[in-house]
């Protein structure tokens, strides 16, 4: 029993630490999975955004019962909040964002799911049973069932890739009902008398309603009596004239889009109600007499008993009437004392839920301090460079280069084009990411050391290493010479190898735990294992330390594996004969036993 709790306390944990973990990836736009990508990367970002939403949805729900005495068009306004951390592409900061209490990243390294996962298998902080196989059941390196008799296996990627068809599916579900649905109230609208301006009249309508986004139109049923008109109208009015009709819609679309999530659904329908809450107040307050009576008897006759998710329409009779009169019945003109605290509550709330939590760029404060640089112009300069360098942007080399640079770079044929059509560099490999494949070492006038992560589609990174010299022309800082060592799989002494891996291995896109690609070299190198020499090489850890550290294959580096740890891990020492220097670092092998190794410091 102690045994089976104290596994359910580490799995807890674990969890936490997971989504903490997720939290912190989501806030540093660091679901950087160059091999995933596309839907799977998409489905990722959606479940950052659900799980924000969700825990925003919670808040708002004790806030809204702390505001149950005040006007609802307060609750209404809060779940604005809900609405912009599902749909909004950009977001607010503010030292006060409630995500603050996940902690900090380092924004210049790309963290992966891949990574948290690896690294707790091998260090154990994830149980394993018998077999020592992981027990996850969270982000499990590759998933594994029996169909049929025959065991299937499958990998995050695929994993996610299936998880996008179903979410798609479902939203393509949602919106077919949506349209099913106005086409069928379309066909009801047919013989609809129009009254006056957008105000018509129908036999076939049970209750009042919005319908339309640009030119909303107002429904009302044809038996409607005359003296209910006005203020039913007045309600209807209020809607279009608040934007209602379109939020409404807005709101649909992210119910569509998330329709996966309860908590975003019980926000759907009770942002619904407040707004019809909301808008009942407006009517009250607006029509000058005491109509409450009427008023909740209009609303018990024309009470449809129905909740419509398809965005539209905005009905009078819609949703919870009871709740709806009770609200009605004891409506009182709220005084300026009420009205103020739930204002500064709506204001507090948008601050701390629907804000990022503010953080210095990484790129502009961290790694200035971190290469010890005292001319900052000099470092922008150098990181503008290092960017165009990275995205093949030959108008701003050419901006940043001197003459003489040009004509090298031409010759070299790195440079081509014409003003303001210039080209540069080639297809592959190169380095993919303008804010993570490159690391500014050093930064001086005449001395400046950048190094690039070069990508090849196998997945395999190569580490290349520039030397920049500068001089000022026209008060600006321009590349005097620029020097590349194209390290390739050609590292062939200590010195080379310290100007490589000096930054370090571990966070940076040499480590294939954190630079997204692990997982598909490692199903690369399983199906081409027979046919290639390179992807068979990273099955033992002597050889995939060479592979994967760009090693020279000439005899000028030997690599020798020493015996395997408890852990898994085996130290290779790297040895360069030519020069007696050394190093060593740790293989593991984090897709199971049959997978294969990568290198960790």
């Amino acid at each position: 029993m102690e045994v089976r709790m104290k596994i359910m306390q580490e799995w807890t944990e674990w969890v936490l630490e997971s989504v903490r973990i997720f939290f912190q990836m989501g806030q540093n736009r660091a679901f950087h999975m160059p091999y995933i990508g596309g839907g799977g990367e998409m489905i990722l970002k959606v479940l950052y955004r659900s799980m924000i939403a969700g825990v925003v949805v919670l808040a708002l729900l004790l806030l809204r019962m702390l505001l149950c005495r005040a006007p609802k068009i307060y609750s209404y306004l809060l779940w604005g909040l809900v609405l912009y951390w599902l749909l909004c592409p950009f977001t607010f900061v503010s030292p006060l964002s409630f995500l603050g209490v996940f902690g900090e990243t380092d924004g210049t390294r790309a963290q992966t799911i891949e990574h948290e996962i690896s690294s707790a298998i091998q260090s154990g902080e994830i149980p394993q049973n018998d077999a020592g196989q992981a027990e996850g059941v969270i982000l499990q390196t590759a998933l594994q069932t029996k169909w049929g008799g025959q065991e299937v296996r499958l990998s995050r990627r695929e994993v996610l890739w299936i998880v996008f068809y179903i979410w798609a599916a479902g939203i393509a579900a949602m919106f077919l009902y949506a349209a099913v649905s106005l086409f069928l109230l379309s066909r009801r609208l047919k013989g609809a008398v129009r009254m006056r301006e957008n105000i018509y009249l129908s036999d076939y309508v049970p209750t009042p309603f919005v319908v339309g986004v640009i030119r909303p139109r107002i429904y009302l049923p044809s038996s409607l009596q005359e003296q209910e008109m006005d203020y039913i109208i007045l309600h209807e009015q209020t809607h279009i004239s608040r934007g209602d009709h379109i939020i409404r819609l807005l709101s649909f679309f992210a119910l569509a889009v998330y329709w996966f999530h309860p908590l975003v659904w019980m926000a759907y329908y009770l942002s619904g109600k407040d707004m019809e809450m909301s808008c009942d107040e407006t009517v009250m307050r607006k029509t000058g007499r005491d109509i409450r009576a009427d008023y909740s008897t209009s609303l018990l006759n024309l009470a449809t008993g129905r909740f419509f998710p398809g965005g539209t329409p905005l009905a009078f009779g819609e949703g919870d009437t009871k709740s709806r009169i009770q609200n009605v019945m004891r409506w009182h003109k709220p005084n300026r004392a009420v009205r103020g605290i739930a204002l500064a509550a709506v204001v507090a709330a948008a601050v701390v839920f629907g804000t990022d939590p503010w953080r210095a760029n990484a790129k502009d404060g961290g790694e200035l301090q971190a290469v010890d640089v005292e001319n900052e112009e000099l470092w922008r300069a150098a990181d503008a460079w290092a960017k165009a360098f990275c995205n093949r942007d030959g108008n701003t080399i050419v901006a940043l280069s001197t003459k003489q640079t040009q004509d090298k770079l031409r010759d070299e044929e790195l440079l081509g084009g014409e003003e303001d059509n210039y080209g540069f560099g080639w297809s592959s490999p190169w380095p993919w990411d303008s804010e993570e494949d490159y690391r500014i070492v050093e930064c001086a006038e005449d001395r400046t050391i950048i190094l690039y992560y070069a990508w090849t589609s196998d997945p395999h990174v190569t580490v290349w290493r520039e030397v920049l010299t500068w001089q000022r022309e026209d008060g600006e800082y321009r590349v005097k010479e620029n020097d590349v060592n194209w390290m390739y799989d050609s590292i062939s002494d200590s010195s080379v190898f310290a100007e490589a891996y000096g930054a370090g291995i571990n966070g940076t896109p040499i480590d294939y735990l954190t630079n997204g690609a692990g997982e598909a070299l490692n199903e690369n190198a399983l199906k081409n294992r027979e046919n290639y020499r390179e992807y068979a090489d990273l099955f033992a850890p002597e050889t995939a330390a060479r592979r994967l550290l760009n090693l020279s294959a000439n005899g000028e580096a030997e690599v020798t594996a020493g015996s395997r740890q408890a852990d898994g891990s085996v130290e290779v020492t790297v040895s360069f004969p030519g020069d007696g220097g050394s190093a060593k670092v740790k293989m593991i092998q984090p897709y199971g036993e049959d997978g294969i190794w990568v290198v960790q410091e």
